[in-house]
């Protein structure tokens, strides 16, 4: 792997740095999740481009962020002693209240993949065989931008109407709802034809918050369940001395290759703050100390069960490689941290 190569994928996985990700302030509750990372080599079924050109997320420009930031400004409902108690924190609970919540009322689709949540953008993929179905909610400022094809017609969804668009004659159909509260929705899907589309698409229904959090495959990482993949993800990994896990505790909802890339890259970084501190005082043993650590990333069980599914290990690997071999990594290690 050359160096263009390892700057593109450790670049994905923390495009904004582990600097920023320590200094997200606790009260933001982060959460944004790394997009970079959401944009693997995992293999997956995709749908063709849209023709609507507005960016969901504008990775050239400010997003792929370090962490989903938990919606800021949601309230916690009001406590009802009467209500049973939850499996889910408040936090998560906050955040996901503020969303559609939307599974597809039939037992061959299931979530497949949250790459992004956030109160007014997120998206949901399902999955049924090799197909999927996507579901964006994305901020009403938003609401009308759509290039220059009209739509095929209307569709009424979940009590709203809005346009059915596809591109050009294919069986890719997008369909708009209008703003209702802060976001509107899109959903999106290559079925085969308009008739399964709009099929599948009466099936969206809206649930309560637990039932939607239960409906999450093991796959996804939710924040109830962050301490224990931690744990178990650092169980053969070397940290070094000041290793703070607190940020990634505060993650919402992520699918599991993402969340190894995010819990990896803050071991990394780590690992390089006491890399540059012993540079800087000529500290041999300091330095050793992480030439060894990252030399033995390529027994790391996380990083093996990785690389099943995307090329994130390789880029670890080679550092750790790099390292050992005595090579000039300054440019890595600006990408990775």
């Amino acid at each position: 792997m050359n160096d263009s190569e390892f700057d593109r994928l450790v670049a994905r996985a923390n495009p904004y740095g582990a600097d920023n990700l320590r200094q997200v302030p606790d009260e933001a509750a982060a959460s944004e999740l790394l997009e970079a990372i959401l944009n693997t080599d995992a293999p997956a079924p995709r749908l063709k481009p849209a023709t609507r050109r507005r960016p969901f997320i504008a990775i050239a420009a400010a997003a792929a962020a370090a962490v989903i930031a938990a919606a800021s400004g949601v309230f916690l409902p009001e406590n009802n002693p009467a209500a049973p108690v939850s499996a889910y924190g408040a936090e998560l609970r906050a955040a996901t209240d503020a969303t559609p919540r939307l599974l597809i009322d039939d037992p061959a689709w299931t979530i497949a993949d949250i790459p992004q949540f956030t109160a007014k953008e997120g998206e949901i993929k399902f999955r049924s065989g090799r197909q999927m179905f996507q579901v964006n909610w994305r901020a009403k400022e938003g609401y009308g931008v759509r290039g220059e094809v009209g739509p095929r017609g209307t569709i009424t969804l979940l009590g709203q109407t809005g346009p059915l668009y596809s591109s050009g004659m294919s069986t890719d159909f997008e369909a708009y709802l209008p703003p209702k509260g802060d976001y509107y929705l899109t959903i999106r899907a290559d079925l085969g034809s308009e008739a399964k589309f709009r099929s599948v698409a009466a099936k969206l229904k809206t649930v309560d918050t637990d039932t939607w959090l239960d409906a999450m495959p093991a796959a996804i990482v939710k924040q109830s369940d962050a301490p224990r993949v931690v744990d178990e993800m650092l169980a053969d990994v070397p940290t070094p001395k000041g290793f703070d896990r607190a940020p990634l505790l505060k993650v919402l909802v992520l699918e599991r290759y993402q969340f190894g890339a995010m819990v990896i890259n803050a071991v990394t970084c780590t690992w390089h703050e006491q890399w540059l501190a012993a540079k800087k005082t000529g500290d041999k043993a300091k330095e050793k100390e992480v030439v060894t650590a990252l030399a033995g990333s390529r027994s790391w069980k996380v990083l093996q069960e990785m690389a099943r599914r995307g090329r994130y290990s390789d880029g670890i690997w080679d550092l750790g490689d790099g390292l050992v071999k005595g090579k000039d990594l300054a440019r890595r290690w600006a990408n990775v941290c």
